[in-house]
């Protein structure tokens, strides 16, 4: 029995996690960014892409750095229990990921490619082994994706978070039915603000999501965005802050406004229509929505 076979024989079948960096220099150094989310510690067989292998077993694990003597494109192949993969905005390494080749089944429960801005392709299938995430905090915050594929989220009942999911991509749309399977989601904050070239959300994006508490800053800064989805089924929001605040006036904006500033007790909703002028109730909105 192999080495990635022993590490994962009480967890399921190898379905390994696979992406793929790009290195412009030689002999850099990677290191895996490497997270015990649930307080567990990683117990990985790693193909690294170049023909050597490791065998880490803790998040401080001396095998998570790994020196490329080439510049190349290298496919990195993780096999084993992984809770928790964060780039999280790490400038040393942010910038070397170029895509997801496949989530495989690790046993993910957070996962981060903040920051990665050119990472600019992730499965469009295969999304079983990401049942286990709760966390999709940052997630492709500030990354290079310009599309969201359909069903990214359907295997991930389990998700309590989106917190800053897409904020700052180059997404134009959001597919129907994206969030739901996530009916334990409690809150969405900045999930896609300054999503600059967003123009269109589904009416009922946040249709089966009744758990959620706070919609802050959802949509804000998201200029190109003609109209908002419903919230009419998100009953226990108490934060509706910075919803859709715009930092300018120059903004597509349009439709009648939810009146969400009427519900009982009213919600958190500072700033939740800041410059919104074209909305048809703009005029209607309380002072303190906008």
């Amino acid at each position: 029995m192999g080495i990635a076979r022993r590490l994962i024989s009480i967890e399921g079948d190898v379905n390994p996690f696979i992406f793929r960096i790009q290195t412009t220099t030689t002999n850099t150094v990677y290191e895996l960014p490497l997270y015990d989310a649930d307080f567990r510690q990683p117990n990985i067989f790693v193909e690294w892409g170049d023909g050597s292998t490791d065998v880490i077993t803790s998040i401080q694990d001396v095998n998570r750095f790994h020196t490329y003597a080439d510049a190349d494109t290298y496919d990195i192949t993780i096999t084993g229990v992984l809770t928790g993969f964060r780039v999280d905005n790490n400038s040393n390494y942010r910038g070397l990921y170029r895509s997801v080749i496949s989530w495989g089944n690790v046993g993910l429960i957070s996962i981060s490619f903040y920051g990665c801005n050119n990472l600019t392709s992730i499965p469009t299938s295969g999304f079983e082994g990401l049942n286990s995430v709760i966390n999709w905090n940052n997630t492709f915050r500030s990354s290079g994706l310009t599309s969201i594929p359909v069903g990214m989220f359907e295997y991930s009942s389990a998700a309590e978070t989106f917190i800053d999911t897409f904020s700052y991509t180059k997404i134009t749309s959001v597919p129907a039915e994206l969030f739901i399977a996530n009916s334990n989601v409690q809150s969405f904050a900045s999930c896609f603000s300054a999503c600059t070239s967003l123009t269109t959300v589904p009416t009922d994006l946040f249709i089966q999501n009744p758990a959620v508490i706070s919609f802050s800053s959802t949509f804000r800064n998201c200029r190109a965005l003609t109209s908002l989805p419903t919230f009419a089924g998100n009953t226990n929001v108490s934060i509706f802050l910075n919803l859709a605040n715009m930092s300018t006036s120059s903004n597509a904006l349009s439709g009648f406004a939810e009146e969400i500033w009427l519900r009982s007790p009213q919600p958190l909703g500072t700033n939740a229509f800041n410059n919104c002028f074209g909305l048809t109730n703009y005029a209607a909105i309380p002072a303190n929505f906008k």
